[in-house]
Parts: structure tokens; sequence; C-alpha cells
């Protein structure tokens, strides 16, 4: 956890999201299998140190066209 904090200690004022400081953060991006009876996904995102984080909010949805499946497809980032 110590770790972690000095990261986003070191972090706390960035403009931009590069590919070193995102690649700092994220340990892994877990992509699960279309659930094609409600054309949804679930993404579960890693962070360096502390694993997942449940923040307790509402998970980020999006929604993408997904041309293997010729539909619009909901992703949830929990």
């Amino acid at each position: 956890m110590k770790r972690f904090v000095a990261l986003v200690r070191k972090y706390t004022a960035i403009t931009e999201l590069t590919y070193e400081n995102v690649h700092e953060f994220i340990d892994r991006i877990l992509i699960h299998e279309l659930d094609k009876e409600t054309n949804t996904r679930k993404i579960e995102i890693f962070y360096s140190f502390v694993g997942r984080v449940d923040t307790g909010d509402k998970p980020t949805e999006s929604i993408s066209y997904f041309r293997q499946i010729g539909a619009d497809v909901k992703s949830y980032a929990i």
C-alpha cells in the first residue's frame, strides 16, 4: 500500500495520460467474454500494488459497436 500511495503522490498533478504513467498504475485489465443474451461484457481493472479497487460507485458504462456480431455492446468497467 505504501508503494501505491507514493505512486499516487508522484502523479497528483498529471495533465495527460501517457503509456508510461498508465503502465505504472495498472497491473492488468481483464475483459470478460461477451454475454450474448444481454450484449454486455465486464471489464475489470487491477491496479499496481493494490489490485482491484471497489469505490462503491456505479461501474463506468460505455457502448461500442461490435463488428463481429453486428450490434452495439455495453461494457462495464469496475
